[in-house]
């Protein structure tokens, strides 16, 4: 009866053993897939990154017929284009490259142009409507992943602009369209700020007459009330009659009140 006990607790410490040791093989290697699955996702990151830092200079062109004969006749024809067809100044060197797409079939392959410039790429994708009715239309270079994405977010966006919202895609997203303000609504608005400010209390002065009635001057310019603090009263009445030295005074007094006001 022992030696069988002593067989049975042997059995159960080799059986401990064993799932003891397939346990921390099984914790090292999750273990591991954690850390190879975030190295993974960080170099996906990266790729992405990478992939569109390439791709931010880059211009398709559809609709170019194939009728280069090397590289050179290719890039004179894309400068024709944009130089003649799209109103656009743009010298040899601001393109840095062009590249037939895919293998030649029976299709019309794209072109893809690099530019020297983000900016002159921004240039040539806003008089993209220049190319209407020649056949020939451009697009921005975008990944496959992002090409698929804006192709599932074309559903989504319609339903958006039946709704009345204006929105748009930008990348890989839907943006909305922010309303710009009208210039010269700007500059009625800030101009009629300014006249509210030039008839506020704060920028008028306010005098007794002879009469004994309340009287109030609003200045034209801020800086008029300097003139009454380097001028003495007499000068002053002097050069306006219709005030005597003591209108004058009070005047010349305000102005000392809005100035040590202003500079509080």
């Amino acid at each position: 009866m022992e030696e069988k006990q002593v067989m049975k607790d042997m059995e159960e410490n080799i059986k401990e053993a064993i799932n003891k040791n397939i346990d921390e093989k099984f914790d090292r290697i999750e273990t591991k897939t954690i850390e190879l699955e975030k190295k993974i996702e960080e170099q996906q990151k990266t790729i992405q990154f990478l992939d569109k830092q390439v791709r931010r200079k880059n211009i398709v062109f559809f609709g170019v017929p194939e009728s280069e004969i090397n590289y050179e006749s290719l890039l004179n024809y894309i400068l024709d284009i944009i130089n003649k067809k799209m109103n656009i100044v743009c010298p040899k060197w601001e393109i840095e490259a062009v590249i037939r797409l895919g293998k030649n079939k029976d299709k019309i392959r794209p072109v893809i142009v690099t530019t020297t410039t983000v900016s002159r790429k921004l240039q040539l994708l806003k008089n993209k409507k220049t190319l209407e009715n020649t056949g020939i239309y451009i697009k921005e270079d975008f990944s496959p992943a992002v090409l698929q994405k804006r192709r599932e977010l074309q559903d989504e966006l319609q339903k958006k602009r039946s709704s009345g919202e204006k929105v748009m895609l930008r990348y890989d997203k839907i943006v909305k369209i922010k309303s710009k303000v009208h210039r010269n609504d700007f500059f009625k608005k800030t101009s009629s700020s300014k006249i509210l400010q030039m008839e506020s209390p704060e920028n008028t002065i306010s005098f007794k007459t002879s009469n004994n009635e309340d009287e109030t001057v609003v200045p034209r310019e801020i800086n008029a009330s300097k003139r009454f603090l380097s001028e003495s009263p007499e000068m002053r009445s002097n050069e306006n009659p219709s005030l005597n030295v003591e209108q004058t005074k009070q005047i010349r007094n305000s102005s000392i009140k809005i100035r040590i006001m202003g500079e509080m």
